[in-house]
């Protein structure tokens, strides 16, 4: 059975994003508007993670999310002077990756007809990497396999969504924020957050269900 909700994982990854903020952050931001380079690529060791695996569960392989990671960090570094306090850094900093996710998908639709994530689960050919490699289960490796192949579905199923649900099922379920920053990040009201996210988890629930996989609850899992 794969539960639908994960409240340690989004517990995890929004307490570390959120750890994120505090007075170093702020500091370093300031001094990286200032023109300091060594503050600016201290940010960017700090957040290079989360945003990578942001632009990862957006693009579906390493390599495509490799090249919007650093896309974010180019647009951060022209933009961070523009940032004017009247938010957090990283919702805001949330809001650029989100745009630029967004630009970023439509251009690899229009470079390739291609699905970044097959709909069998399997990796494809050529450029890219749809799999990723999953959370280490446990146990013996039938159960592994088991637990390998039901990640996949799961990855896939959130693959699958339009750009519009993928975003607000990763931002919540996968990196932890508040149905406020999501909509704060995506520029719309968090009744349009909810809305958006309930969909998104009836139609990986759907999915999962179709191809035999039993969930549970209401929450997607990474």
């Amino acid at each position: 059975m794969v539960p639908m909700s994960s409240n340690s994982t989004e517990a995890g990854g929004g307490a570390a994003r959120r750890g994120l903020e505090d007075k170093r952050v702020e500091d370093l931001v300031r001094r990286a508007q200032g023109g300091d380079i060594a503050a600016f690529e201290a940010l960017v060791d700090a957040f290079s993670r989360p945003m990578f695996n942001l632009a990862c569960r957006m693009t579906g392989n390493r390599e495509d999310a490799a090249d919007l990671a650093q896309e974010i960090f180019v647009k951060l570094h022209r933009s961070i002077g523009k940032f004017r306090w009247k938010s957090r850094f990283s919702t805001w900093f949330y809001a650029l990756a989100a745009n630029t996710c967004r630009s970023g998908l439509r251009r690899l639709r229009r470079v390739s007809a291609r699905e970044v994530v097959r709909l069998d689960g399997n990796e494809e050919t050529g450029r890219g990497h749809g799999r990723r490699e999953p959370v280490d289960p446990g146990g013996g490796p039938r159960e592994n396999l088991a637990g390998t192949e039901v990640m996949e579905r799961v990855e896939a199923a959130i693959g699958s969504l339009n750009a519009d649900f993928r975003m607000v099922i990763v931002l919540r379920d996968l990196q932890g924020m508040t149905y406020e920053e999501i909509g704060q990040v995506l520029g719309c009201s968090i009744g349009t957050v909810k809305s958006r996210l309930a969909r998104a988890r009836v139609k990986v629930k759907d999915r999962l269900v179709r191809e035999g996989i039993t969930v549970s609850g209401q929450d997607a899992v990474s």
